[in-house]
């Protein structure tokens, strides 16, 4: 009955436009229909923003890349300040802060491994912080993605539960439009939503993939690079503790030299009629 209904409506009423279709529609079916509307501004708007942020995080940590292969050394940046940091900046500000813990205490080999070991944590927990970022609105657009076609079937189960309350032998079409147009529009909506974010959120999401790898192939290189730095720190404070120690014996054996240096004590004469070992001579 629905399918025979359907077609007599559309070809009577097809030149009054689709706000026919919700003027026909009963309170329940518009209520079904402005949720549906709801979550299609607000499935573009994440969308959108989603997209803009992404390219700006991207472009910001693409140019950190850059300025950092120039730099010399990379724990002796500096970040003062850590409120508007790109992620490729926050990670190299934890990477620091954790260094600038051992600093001044690096000679051996063993305290270059415990002083990586609190970088790697360090890194391992802002790479974290960093997936929680990139994968904002990404659960609002999930969720729109699954609940837009259900609410759309909501609404088309609520309008053909309308239709056949209306059906009697002497149903007319206007009886039966409200179910009908609830029916269709609700199911029009739900699609409405579905599709955009379903394609919305594939593609950022194999964005936020892609950023996710390129983050932490950059952890890996700057772990690698601060080992270097360290190594080379450790390397020179142990050269630098050699020389002072160098210079601390021959400071010591300087300030001893003139003792050891003073002539001896006079030998007593021998009494008269002894000669010296005579001892030996008895």
């Amino acid at each position: 009955m629905l399918f025979t209904v359907l077609p007599v409506v559309l070809a009577a009423e097809a030149e009054k436009g689709a706000i026919w279709y919700f003027r026909q529609m009963d309170s329940a079916g518009l209520a079904v229909a402005a949720v549906l509307v709801i979550c299609s501004f607000i499935g573009w708007g994440a969308m959108i923003q989603k997209w803009s942020d992404v390219q700006e995080l991207r472009r910001r940590n693409h140019g950190f890349d850059r300025r950092l292969r120039d730099q010399h050394s990379v724990i002796a940046l500096n970040f003062p300040g850590s409120g508007n940091l790109c992620p490729y900046e926050f990670l190299v500000a934890e990477a620091v802060s954790a260094v600038q813990r051992h600093k001044g205490r690096l000679v051996r080999q063993s305290d270059v491994r415990l002083c990586m070991g609190h970088v790697e944590n360090a890194l391992q927990r802002g790479v974290s912080r960093t997936m929680v970022k990139y994968e904002d609105k990404m659960v609002l657009l999930s969720s729109l993605v699954s609940g837009g076609p259900f609410l759309g079937l909501l609404g088309t189960v609520w309008g053909v539960m309308v239709t056949f309350g209306a059906l009697t032998e002497k149903a007319s079409i206007a009886q039966l439009a409200p179910g009908v147009c609830g029916a269709l529009v609700t199911t029009t909506l739900g699609l409405l939503v579905a599709i955009p974010a379903t394609f919305g959120y594939n593609y950022l999401l194999t964005q936020v993939k892609i950023m996710s790898t390129e983050l932490e192939n950059f952890a890996s290189t700057l772990a690698d690079r601060v080992e270097l730095e360290l190594e080379a720190e450790a390397r020179l404070n142990f050269e630098q503790q050699q020389q002072r120690e160098l210079l601390r014996r021959a400071a010591a054996q300087a300030a001893a030299a003139p003792v050891s240096a003073a002539p001896a004590p006079a030998a007593e004469p021998a009494a008269p009629g002894e000669l010296p070992g005579w001892e030996d001579a008895q």
